[in-house]
This record gives structure tokens, sequence and C-alpha cells, in this order.
């Protein structure tokens, strides 16, 4: 399946190189041609092909990304297309200890470990590509994936136009360089680092991820931040971990230090809606706080009892509401959610949802909230919604078909005047009202890594602190997921209420390891247990590992099975005194 996949992205890639190459003229492409700068060594052509031999090796990275397999794979094709010859292609793998011969004819494609790989992108900007002579080496080369390929393009137009049957040249003073991502020029080179990944994050950001470094090297890579213009909006320090947000009159940056593996993630974007910060929070208190988790367990025909989805609501001091998620597509759903706001707001004909937070792209989880504005947006206002959705360019790079149903949660946002969509990063802080809500988890989190399938890695995973008590909500969370908001926030993770991730269900594809899942319930230690699921489903599901570990754990008291009730919990809330049925251990 791996290679069938890689053939034909193959030759998506080709087809791409192809029409690039019928569209726009080989004299377009080499006037980004400029000249050599006086320190290059060696002039001579290169001979890539001559008189029906390959001098030159094609070489690219022993563990590539698909990318620059591809790339390197069309050069290839398209050498031996247009000249009857077919250069070798192999990898830049070498024995401990050894050294790459510097006199090989070689084409270095991509970031490979030559020296001359590195050299050729010394000062190059993180959107800009190359092609160049570095000694014996013809080096094509770029940080960004996108970047590579319209380098790969212009080569292949260079072939194209140049080559005769048994030959292929180019000029030893050859330098191709431009701009092809120029949003990623606006940043600094992070000096000391490696940059791992440039990988499409959102629909309309990127994140650049930097490995092996560590917090002062972080500091002083804000400093060059802000040299390039950027203001600092806010920062926020979790345990040790940091992060801050940027702007300037185009982008928004989210920067943060990850502790536990030595990591910097940045997350460039076009400059959007902010959450507020804390000296911007005034209300008045009109009313005592509370929480509800709404049952959804009904009866769907032919005796099926929807048994999952999740629907929470947390009415604030001032009267408004904030949401997450809500249930499936359902008008049952969608009608529940606004019964109870209009049973508690101190004006039914005054309603407003401060926030709706969507956990991830799945239907029993937006599909309520789509329903709730094709039927009452009329009736309610809504001032932002908060989210963090995987990009379509991700999702297939991930072969993944899940999760296009976002687009109903942004097109429903066009229902209310003024309403806001925001992009929720890892270290972001939301204070509206008496209430704080915290990102621990998106998955700018989890990426480049494939999510082999299992789209709940994508659910965002926060907290909610009001009435000095703290709810941890973890939506669909991962076993993956998990594992890194344990490892990355250890004894912070402490609440009073914790939801069971992923209704408790099956939390990862891999032998269903849950071990990731049981450290994050024991280190938030929380005394009551919301679990979204039917009654129905909780009898089998309450046997799962996951599930036993929370039961057995000394800190749960109670758990609130949500079944087809409507549990209204007052706040502060003290165990034991909410009148409502507990599944205790």
């Amino acid at each position: 399946m791996k290679r069938f996949l890689l053939l034909l992205l193959t030759l998506l890639l080709a087809a791409t190189v192809l029409i690039a190459c019928n569209d726009a003229p080989i004299s377009d492409d080499i006037s980004e041609t400029t000249e050599a700068p006086e320190t290059e060594a060696i002039l001579t052509d290169i001979d890539v092909i001559k008189d029906g031999v390959a001098n030159y090796i094609i070489v690219r990275s022993e563990d590539a990304d698909e990318t620059t397999v591809n790339a390197a794979t069309v050069l290839l094709q398209y050498l031996a297309k247009q000249t009857g010859v077919s250069p070798k292609i192999t990898t830049d793998w070498i024995k401990k200890g050894e050294e790459h011969d510097p006199n090989t004819l070689e084409i270095l494609v991509g970031n490979t470990n030559y020296k001359e790989s590195a050299e050729a992108l010394e000062g190059l900007a993180y959107g800009d590509y190359i092609i160049k002579k570095v000694g014996n080496k013809l080096v094509i080369n770029a940080w960004a994936p996108k970047a590579l390929e319209r380098a790969i393009t212009l080569l292949v137009s260079n072939i194209k136009e140049n080559a005769t049957e048994g030959n292929f040249s180019l000029p030893g003073d050859i330098l191709i360089t431009g701009a092809e991502q120029e949003e990623l020029n606006v940043l600094p080179l992070y000096e000391k680092a490696t940059l791992s990944s440039i990988y499409p994050s959102g629909n309309d950001s990127q994140l650049l991820l930097f490995s092996d470094t560590d917090v002062n090297e972080y500091n002083t890579y804000l400093q060059a931040i802000e040299q390039k213009g950027f203001s600092l909006y806010t920062s926020n320090d979790i345990t040790d971990n940091k992060f801050a947000t940027y702007i300037n009159d185009q982008y928004l940056l989210s920067v943060g230090y990850y502790d536990y593996n030595n990591e910097v993630r940045v997350i460039i974007e076009p400059k959007t809606t902010l959450p507020g910060l804390e000296a911007e929070n005034q209300y008045e208190k009109v009313t005592e706080p509370k929480f509800a988790q709404l049952g959804l367990e009904y009866d769907s025909g032919e005796n099926y009892l929807s048994q999952n989805g999740q629907c929470g609501v947390w009415q604030l001091s001032d009267g408004r509401f904030i949401v997450v998620d809500g249930g499936f597509g359902r008008s049952i759903d969608a009608s529940q959610i606004l019964n109870f706001m209009q049973k508690n707001a101190p004006d039914r004909k005054n309603i407003v949802i401060a926030a709706w937070i969507i956990t991830h792209a799945h239907g029993d989880h937006y599909g309520a909230f789509a329903q709730f504005n094709a039927q009452y947006s009329k009736y309610v206002t809504l001032e932002r919604i908060i989210v963090n959705f995987l990009s379509d360019e991700g999702r297939e790079m991930d072969n993944m078909t899940e999760g296009g149903g976002y687009v109903y949660v942004l097109q429903y946002a066009d229902h209310y005047e003024n309403c806001e969509v925001i992009q929720a990063h890892v270290g972001q802080k939301f204070f509206i009202a008496d209430a704080e809500i915290e990102i621990l988890y998106t998955i700018e989190s989890f990426l480049p890594r494939s999510l082999d399938n299992y789209f709940n890695t994508t659910s965002l995973v926060f907290t909610v602190d009001i009435a000095g008590q703290r709810f941890l909500i973890t939506g669909d969370a991962s076993n993956d997921s998990c594992a890194i908001i344990s490892a990355m926030y250890g004894d912070y993770l402490k609440s009073d209420f914790i939801q069971v991730a992923h209704h408790g269900y099956q939390v990862s594809i891999a032998n269903n390891t849950s071990a990731g899942v049981q450290k994050l319930y024991s280190l938030a230690a929380a005394p009551v247990v919301l679990w979204p699921v039917g009654d129905k489903d909780y009898a089998s599901m309450e046997k799962r590992p996951q599930s036993k570990y929370l039961q057995d754990l000394e800190s749960t008291k109670e758990i609130f099975v949500a079944g087809a009730r409507k549990i209204t919990l007052l706040l502060p809330y003290t165990v034991g005194t909410s009148g409502y049925e507990s599944i205790l251990k």
C-alpha cells in the first residue's frame, strides 16, 4: 500500500511539474538565475550526462520526507526521459566514522547530511530555495517542502529546454534562487537548533519545528523575533514550558518551548482575532456560576440508542455561557442546549454564548453546533468560536478521510454578527468573565508525526478554571496526545473535574494501549469524573483498562455518566451534594 501511495504521489508531482513546465516558459524560470559569488571555487561546467554516460549520482537523505523522495524521483525520470540515460539514485547513508568523498560527482536533493547541503542553506530564508554548485556537488535545497518542489520544477524546465539525446549540462556558476513561501521569510533564522520540519498545521498556518534546543536559545530567538519588527502580545509559562504570542501588521506568531523534549514550535499565520487580555475582561456578576453535562442518549429508531457525543455548558457569573462541543447533528441535541440556556439565562430574550469550543471535527462533537445554528442562531448572540482544525493539506498528506466537517463550523460563524473565529494555540489563555480557559494541547503539539489513521489525536485539551475549581476537558484525546500532555505538565494537571477521554472508548490503534491516558488521569487526580456516554455503552466500557484505572483511583469520589440526564452542578461544587445519581467506585 505504501509503495502504491508513493508511486501515486510521484506521478502527481510529475504531473504538477509537467504542467508548471508547460505553462511557464524557460525564459521566465531562468530569469531567477544570478551570477555565482566570487568565492565559488570550481566553475567548470556540470556535465550531468555526457556522450550517453551519467557522470552524476542523485543523492537524497536516507530518512527523507515524501516531498524529497518524490523530488529526487521526478528529477531522475525527466533526465531519463530527455536524454535516454538514467543516472543512479541513492541515499546519504554512510558508516559511522566515515565521511562522504568530496570528489564524487553528485546531485544532492534536499537537506542531506553532506556538508555541501548545509553550506548551500547558509543565509537562506525559510521560504527560499536554491540550486547551486558547491565543490563537486550540484545542490538543490530548501527549508520548506513547497520551496524544494519549486526548485525541482525550475531544474526540470532547464532539462526540458536544454537536454539532448545522451547529454545534459549546466554552467558551473549556476545559481538559481528565489522565494516560494514568502510568509516564512518574515521569520528570523533559529541559529543554534535543528529545523526538523515545516508542516501545514492549519489551512492558513505553517508549523516550524526546531529540535535540539534549550530555554536560553528559545529566549534568544524571541529577541530575534522582536528585532524582525514583531511585538509581544502576551506570554505564559506553564511549569518549565514557555509560550509567547507575537504580532506585526500582517502576521501572528505563536511560539512555544517544550521543556520535556527540548523543542521549539513556531506557528505563523495571517494576523487574525486574538484571545482578549486579562486587563480587558470586565464583567458584572448577576448569577452564581454552574456547569451542566447534557446527556445525548436518545432513541434513534429500531431500538438503537445513540451512545456517544459530548455536550458541556458553563454558565458564567455574568449570565453568559460557554459551550464545549454539543453532540450530534440532531434537532433534539440542539434543542436541549437552547432549553438549558433559556431556563438559566437572566434574560431569556438576550441569551449570549461567550464562547463555543469545538474540540475536533467529528460529527458527534461538532454536529449539534451546526444544527443549533441552523435552527436557533436568530435567538442567541455568539461572540466567539474557539477551534484548532487540522489543515486540508495535512489531512491529505496523512491520507486522512476524516475531519472534513470542520467547514460547517466555520460557515455557521457567518450566521452571527461580529462572531470571532479563533484558532487556539498551546499556552493561550482566554479570560471570559470569571472563567479562565487555558489551552494545553492542540494537534500542533503532535505534528509532523503521522496520525496513523487515528483522528482523535487532533482533539483540543484545555482547562477551565471557575469559582476556584478546575475542569480538565479532554474531548476525544488519544493515548498519544495524553502522553504528551502528561510529560509536559506533570502535577500541573491536578483538577477538581475531569472529562473521560473519548467517552471511554478505544484511545489508540496500536495494541489499544492506554498508558498515556492512565498517566493523565493519575496526575489530574480529580474527585469528580464527567463521563460523556450513554448508560448502555457504559456497562461494557467501564471494564476497559483506562476506565477501570480511573474508577480504581483513590482520588475518584463521584462519576457522573451522561446517559439521557441533564446534570447541573452549582459552583463551587462540594462532592456528594449534587442531588444526582453518581456511579461510585
